[in-house]
């Protein structure tokens, strides 16, 4: 809900009591006993009906049957019926100055005790309620008898949505018509717990096939197709193109923190405890913590401890090179050393094949760890394809999965220097031509 200026408080008051004037102007409707009431308002066979005794101040609301015998005691508001209920504000606020939020039946029955901060009314069977969790306000959703059906797990967000820098206020005589507000910039910029959408975009949320990602003021928030927010708008970055998602999970951010949502419902599988991640390969996540790499599963268990300072994916082989100070080798998915980390360098395996590196040259090695190559070789690719290009001796050569070599020509560098030698070359022969026709010339002219 959009908070009002004071104008609009004066405005909207207004036009309240000008709306509850015409209202008992109406013969057909007037009852004798509704004169003593500023307000009412008729919910079928009951209404609510407030007496102000100082504007803004001193008022109470009751719930009344038609012939005005009151069916609650002295309230400071009541909200609209829907479904059923409605909300109520009793006379006695909390600790902290605020009026607490609950929800009574037709017969002035509580249903939903009032403990909450800030509520709304039901529609299709639920409603979110706002209430103080530990240094943060949380959000909750609950159904028709108060039972939970989700809460945000607000503890997450560590820096958003605390107490003491919320701001709490209601329309005049009007308390179940409040907000809980965060400011961004006074008095028109602000975060909400509860957020509210047009009629248009939610019809669009209710069309999604899983979850709707929205964004307000650089911010990322999510809620599912039941209208149920899963994510307040606190996200720095989301990722619904899965460039560095998939598997099940879909990569977020908060602050300078990774975690994981799931893509389906919403919920946060992983908390923000990741400084950067890698796509999954073969059901496991690569995910940095203090400086160092392991891999999460797709619930977030941790798999394989934080150990490495390089590593990369999952390949079919099972297999990925990882890397500890400056040394490289091999784990597999359980996080067994495949091959011991003593190499100066070695690539994830392809087609059953990892290059190695060793004093500045390259050999080949399959997954049992033997070399199917010499270490000979002063350039080298891995085999991202059945063959690869490799270089000794100023030679190039094509090498088959097998370690046979095919002559391919003269290595690139080789390349490289004949053609800096036939450029010098055509400098040479050029200036030397040049040289000639200028000395013809001058024989020519001293001759005349």
């Amino acid at each position: 809900m959009l908070r009002p200026t004071f104008h609009q408080f004066a405005l909207l008051f207004l036009l309240l009591q000008s709306a509850w004037a015409a209202a008992q102007k109406n013969p057909a409707g007037i009852k004798p006993w509704l004169k003593e009431y500023n307000e009412y308002h008729q919910y079928g066979d009951v209404y609510v009906v407030k007496k102000v005794s100082i504007p803004c101040r001193s008022y109470e609301t009751f719930l009344t049957d038609q012939s005005g015998r009151k069916l609650t005691p002295a309230y400071r508001d009541i909200g609209e019926f829907a479904e059923g209920l409605a909300e109520f504000v009793p006379m006695e606020l909390n600790p902290e100055g605020h009026g607490l939020h609950g929800f009574i039946d037709k017969r002035g029955k509580v249903v939903v005790e009032p403990k909450y901060i800030s509520t709304d009314r039901f529609r299709d069977g639920k409603t979110w309620v706002i209430y103080p969790s530990g240094k943060h306000y949380g959000l909750s959703y609950i159904d028709l008898t108060g039972k939970e059906l989700y809460r945000i797990p607000i503890q997450h967000y560590t820096k958003d949505y605390l107490i003491k820098d919320s701001d709490i206020d209601f329309l005049c005589n009007h308390d179940t018509k409040e907000d809980v507000l965060w400011w961004i910039q006074r008095p028109t910029d602000f975060y909400t717990l509860n957020f509210n959408f047009s009629r248009f975009i939610e019809k669009e949320i209710k069309a999604s096939k899983f979850i709707y990602h929205f964004s307000y003021k650089g911010k990322y928030g999510i809620i599912d197709k039941d209208m149920v927010l899963k994510v307040p708008v606190s996200l720095d970055d989301i990722d619904p193109d899965y460039k560095y998602s998939g598997q099940g999970m879909e990569r977020v951010q908060y602050g300078d923190k990774y975690g994981y949502i799931s893509p389906f419902t919403g919920d946060l599988l992983v908390p923000f405890e990741y400084t950067d991640t890698r796509k999954p390969t073969n059901g496991l996540f690569w995910v940095k913590k203090n400086g160092k790499w392991g891999c999460i599963d797709k619930t977030g268990k941790l798999r394989i401890a934080h150990l490495y300072d390089e590593a990369t994916g999952f390949t079919a082989e099972n297999r990925s090179a990882v890397a500890i100070n400056g040394k490289f080798g091999h784990i597999d998915k359980s996080g067994r050393v495949r091959t011991p980390l003593k190499y100066d360098f070695a690539s994830y395996y392809n087609h059953g094949i990892s290059m190695i590196r060793i004093d500045d040259k390259y050999g080949y090695m399959d997954t049992t760890g033997r070399f199917i190559t010499e270490i000979i070789y002063d350039e080298a690719l891995p085999f991202d394809r059945t063959t690869t290009t490799v270089e000794r001796s100023w030679l190039r050569f094509e090498l088959s999965l097998d370690g046979k070599e095919q002559f391919a020509g003269f290595s690139y560098k080789l390349n490289a220097v004949f053609i800096i030698i036939a450029v010098l070359v055509f400098v040479w022969l050029n200036n030397l031509l040049y040289q000639r026709v200028l000395k013809k010339r001058l024989v020519q002219h001293v001759k005349k």
